[in-house]
């Protein structure tokens, strides 16, 4: 799936219908939501007959999309079974954070002042508002879309594709959960990286992104809360 195609904003779990155009890429969008936010778990394995009918579709999309995301790591396959969700350790989701700290901190230093991002400032600002609101909400699923766009979106105005697919595959290799108080300040953060970057100071915009991401390993667990 393309980086740039925005995430379902459906509830994990939901008895979803999905419908012609690009059913496998409906699917894979829906699957790898629930990769992230914790509703296909560690441990368990999910076969592809079972999801096929909760989504209300074919074997045939779901197995393409639970292929792709074996191919990008988040699931292995279980022989004659189905799939099952890969588990990272402490340290992989520490060496995620190293590869996304080395890409993303020097792209916001290089967007300061750009022309680029003050074409999109105001569509950046409405997202951070919709980042804050899903946060104050305690709406998970809204804020990791609203999240996803905001950062993705940024890299992008740099024009270059492959960073933000690199980027995007690590965010979802990362399954994020998180207190409320812990969204509520993650949320806060991304209005101080839009202050750096209209005030052109790319020292500052390094610092913002820097705490943002360390906030990420450190308020945000790879467990799902009991």
């Amino acid at each position: 799936m393309s980086a740039s195609e925005p995430a379902t904003s459906v509830a994990p779990g939901a008895g979803l219908q999905l419908v012609r155009p690009s059913l496998r890429d409906q699917t894979l969008r829906v699957l790898r939501q629930r990769l992230v936010t914790g509703a296909l778990v560690p441990g368990r394995i999910y076969s592809v007959t079972a999801l096929a009918a909760e989504l209300g579709v074919s074997n045939s999309p779901v197995r393409e999309a639970m292929l792709e995301l074996q191919n990008q790591g988040l699931v292995e396959a279980v022989r004659n079974r189905g799939f099952c969700v890969v588990q990272l350790s402490r340290r992989e989701r520490e060496d995620i954070l190293q590869v996304r700290m080395m890409l993303e901190v020097p792209a916001m230093a290089q967007l300061a002042g750009r022309q680029e991002y003050w074409r999109a400032d105001s569509e950046f600002t409405r997202v951070a508002e919709e980042i804050t609101q899903a946060a104050e909400a305690n709406d998970l699923l809204a804020f990791l879309d609203a999240d996803r766009r905001f950062h993705l979106g940024l890299l992008r105005l740099l024009g270059n594709e492959a960073l933000v697919d690199v980027v995007a595959l690590m965010r979802d290799r990362t399954r994020l959960f998180a207190d409320h108080t812990s969204i509520l300040r993650s949320a806060a953060e991304h209005s101080g990286i839009l202050d750096a970057l209209r005030h052109a100071d790319p020292v500052a915009a390094s610092q913002r992104m820097t705490e943002h991401l360390h906030h990420v390993l450190d308020d945000w667990s790879g467990d799902p809360p009991q």
